[in-house]
């Protein structure tokens, strides 16, 4: 029947059971984005020139609400699959929601590294 709830049959009853969610999201790639970020500059050391700061705080901000919304949505999945949540739907949209904000990162860390390389290859 997919994710969520799943009718049992049994001797003619009907009894719904926990099927757990499987989350498509990869954490992994959010490492992989870090280190992309530091490669071009975004490593946060002291010698960081101030014009950059404004930039990293803004991607390092993003990358902390993926994470954030990932550890939700996993949390709820937890709940449900041992039947503590009383909505059910909440994991849902929490799952729907995480999904939602890894794939706007990876989008704006294509576009971030597009300009990047576009300014690199501008002749001065």
């Amino acid at each position: 029947m997919g994710r969520g709830f799943a009718p049992k049959t049994t001797k003619g009853k009907k009894d719904m059971v926990i099927v757990p969610i499987s989350s498509n999201l990869d954490v992994s790639r959010i490492n992989s984005v870090i280190k992309q970020f530091e490669s071009i500059g975004g490593a946060s050391t002291d010698e960081t020139p101030v014009y950059n700061s404004d930039f990293r705080r803004i991607f390092e901000g993003l990358i902390r609400d993926v994470e954030q919304t990932e550890a939700i949505a996993e949390q709820d999945a937890y709940l449900l699959s041992i039947g503590a949540m009383e909505d059910p739907h909440t994991a849902l949209i929490n799952a729907a929601k995480a999904e939602l904000t890894l794939s706007t990162m990876v989008q704006i860390r294509n576009k971030v590294l597009d300009a990047y390389s576009e300014i690199m290859r501008i002749n001065v």
